[in-house]
């Protein structure tokens, strides 16, 4: 009895240092410290614009240039990420439309209004541009994989699948994140991140900065996803490393900071820093998420009003309304938006976005109804998961409420803390 007593407090004793490991801080402020510096970002912006001046003036020379135009306007796409200025996505489309009138049949072009339509969310837009370049019979990769994006995007897995298989390139890095976005969508992490390390592993030796960039910081979101949180954490110091103005890696590291080690005054000072040098809203709705966390009701709706001000200009497009919807969820508008999201992306996550809404707004049957036609084994995100498992409960299904809340749960370093508390309150209840 002893011995086994023994074995027991051992085993205690090592399940109690694995948690502890776990659970012990994973943000060092000395680790990124350098990179919390304006210049690294200031001198990109200057370079980029810079460029872009230069360009202007060959087109104010040369008016109906139409080369000028298309170079111009993917120096506006390239300014909106370094800024987040709107003002840029509208000049690259106002560009790219007057360059497609001279070249109606040069599926870069359509490839380029259609990369802009995806990040303004206006997926039937990009949808009618990638249709369009795909029947020229030109680039047809480019083209595929365009359709692609969109088709993931649409929640038309079945029609995206087919294409990648049409095209298959398992060596090609452009095919490879393609396949990522897919495998993450039908519910495979595992083998998504599997996809994207060799996609960062090419992007590193093509020597192209950029592309190695935007490799690392995503793969670092997936190992955050995983529950993988430190190697999560290197991986952002990593992308840091290779581009020190890499805005997405910072604000990664600061829901960590968040979320994982729950250091609200680590992850603040990150997001202030980032709304200095970066002024979108996304960090406003963060912040409105830590007051909520710190029971500082005041500072969260200063937060959320700012975010909303900022995210419903109309420049933005719907780049924001889903976050707009969830935010103003228990309101009558709410429901339009998100059935004006259905008829742009009909895609399980905005099913779940009109499910929660007609829930928030008292109509709980509609909200199942919703919920059991297209969301149920459609989707894996922990927010839907989340959704799906209240209105359950709602309904009286307790037990099949429980499995999704749960499920929910498995997820609790990607929906954060707040969420995460009141799962586990609801299932106490």
């Amino acid at each position: 009895m002893k011995k086994i007593a023994l074995l027991l407090c051992t085993l205690a004793g090592v399940l109690y240092l694995i948690y502890a490991k776990n659970q012990s801080p994973v943000v060092q402020s000395t680790d990124f410290e350098k990179y919390l510096n304006p210049d690294y970002l200031n001198k990109k912006k200057s370079d980029l614009e810079s460029s872009t001046h230069f360009w202007e003036q060959k087109l104010s020379l040369s008016p109906d240039n139409t080369v000028y135009q298309r170079k111009l306007a993917g120096l506006h796409a390239a300014q909106f990420k370094l800024s987040g200025n709107p003002k840029h996505l509208a000049t690259t489309d106002s560009l790219l439309e007057i360059v497609h009138q001279h070249h109606q049949k040069d599926p870069g072009v359509l490839h380029a209004l259609a990369a802009n339509a995806i990040t303004q969310h206006a997926f039937q837009r990009a949808n009618k541009y990638t249709d369009a370049a795909y029947q020229l019979g030109e680039k047809h990769f480019a083209s595929s994989l365009l359709r692609v994006d969109v088709l993931l995007e649409r929640g038309q897995l079945y029609s995206a699948n087919r294409i990648l298989q049409s095209i298959q390139s398992d060596h090609h890095f452009d095919y490879l994140i393609r396949s990522v976005k897919y495998q993450d969508q039908i519910g495979d992490l595992p083998k998504a991140i599997e996809l994207m390390e060799e996609a960062s592993q090419k992007a590193i030796e093509s020597g192209n900065p950029g592309k190695c960039n935007w490799a690392l910081s995503n793969l670092a979101d997936m190992y955050g996803h995983d529950g993988q949180i430190r190697k999560s954490y290197q991986t952002y110091l990593r992308a840091l490393e290779n581009d020190p103005a890499d805005m997405h890696a910072l604000k990664g590291i600061a829901w960590i900071a968040f979320s994982h080690d729950q250091n609200t005054d680590e992850a603040k000072r990150i997001l202030h820093f980032l709304q200095t040098v970066h002024p979108i809203p996304d960090y406003e709705l963060l912040l409105a998420e830590i007051a909520a966390f710190e029971n500082d009701s005041v500072a969260q709706k200063e937060h959320e009003a700012k975010f909303l001000s900022k995210a419903g200009m109309p420049m933005y497009g719907n780049m924001y309304k889903k976050y707009i919807c969830e935010l103003q969820s228990s309101s009558p508008e709410s429901i339009d938006i998100a059935r004006a999201e259905i008829q742009e992306r009909p895609h399980p996550l905005s099913y779940d976005l009109l499910a929660w809404t007609s829930f928030q707004n008292g109509e709980t049957k509609k909200a199942l109804d919703l919920v059991e036609t297209h969301v149920l084994n459609q989707t894996e995100e922990p927010t839907a998961l989340l959704h799906s498992g209240l209105i359950l409960k709602a309904n009286g299904q307790q037990q099949k409420a429980r499995e999704y809340l749960l499920a929910a749960l498995e997820s609790e370093f990607e929906l954060g803390p707040v969420a995460a508390n009141e799962i586990r309150t609801q299932l106490t209840n």
